[in-house]
């Protein structure tokens, strides 16, 4: 079994606040704090991920390029391809 080291995470919050949390936390079925607060981050790392992944692609847009011009490309590099 692999083991991932682990570091506690302490912050402080109103006690309305944490109840009401609770409340949503057995609404939406996790079992603990921690396991859905793990869930949160794994979220937001993960939406991160798309956006900087969103961007980059954003950049690679070209101009006066159009879906039938891509199609002709990929399909004269496969061709070019496959004579090797």
């Amino acid at each position: 079994m692999l083991r991932v080291a682990e570091t506690q995470v302490l912050f402080r919050v109103e006690k309305e606040l944490l109840e009401a949390l609770d409340r949503i936390l057995s609404a939406e079925g996790f079992k603990t704090r921690n396991e859905w607060f793990r869930a949160q981050i794994r979220k937001a790392l993960d939406d991160a991920k798309r956006k900087r992944a969103a961007g980059l692609l954003k950049r690679l847009t070209a101009d006066g390029i159009e879906e039938d011009d891509i199609v002709d490309m990929v399909r004269e590099w496969r061709s070019k391809k496959g004579r090797r």
